[in-house]
């Protein structure tokens, strides 16, 4: 019986998920700072929802891929699920930290967000053929406020506590990717 000894010692699974939630923070952030200073109106709209899921499932699927080749080339479906549960929550946590520290620097944000979300409502009633009376009134039902109060800390951890229902739906869908059950010898 032949074993081999690997002299560094390996990460952890949770180390390894953590240091890729990280990374998938920084580059929500460094995303979310592009879009705010060039083109803030797309920040609420279905592109930056389509692009940020592209960039979640892509990055999951691929950092568990690559951690599951790494440990033997096999993964269950409790363990992929775990692992990518992780990188999201983590992602998660560093996005909430970033934007209540970006508050400070930009307390005029939620003002920017809501007029954003308005516009984007507006846009996509005329798009869909609205007529000029019904964009009136998106205008005046529209209240700011429901926005601004998510920048707020307990808006804030509240969002923590409804992205993690939505991270877990994810990990469960990109877990299904990222298994790999070893085969049973026959």
């Amino acid at each position: 019986m032949e074993e081999t000894i690997n002299s560094e010692s390996p990460t952890s699974w949770f180390q390894e998920a953590m240091k890729h939630g990280v990374i998938l923070g920084i580059i929500h952030i460094v995303l979310f700072v592009i879009l705010y200073y060039l083109v803030p109106s797309k920040l609420t709209g279905f592109s930056y929802v389509g692009a940020i899921l592209v960039i979640n499932f892509g990055y999951c699927i691929y950092q568990g891929i690559q951690y599951r080749n790494s440990i033997g080339g096999f993964m269950g479906y409790g363990e992929a699920f775990k692992y990518v549960l992780v990188i999201l929550f983590i992602n998660g946590l560093i996005n909430t930290v970033f934007v209540f520290l970006f508050l400070f620097i930009e307390p005029s944000m939620p003002d920017v967000m809501a007029k954003s979300q308005l516009d984007t409502s507006v846009y996509w009633a005329a798009k869909f053929g609205a007529p000029e009376e019904s964009l009136d009134q998106v205008r005046e039902k529209f209240n700011p406020e429901d926005v601004t109060k998510r920048f707020t800390p307990l808006g804030l951890l509240t969002g923590i506590g409804f992205s993690l229902i939505l991270y877990a739906i994810g990990s469960s869908i990109m877990s299904l990717f990222v298994r790999k059950i070893e085969p049973l010898d026959a």
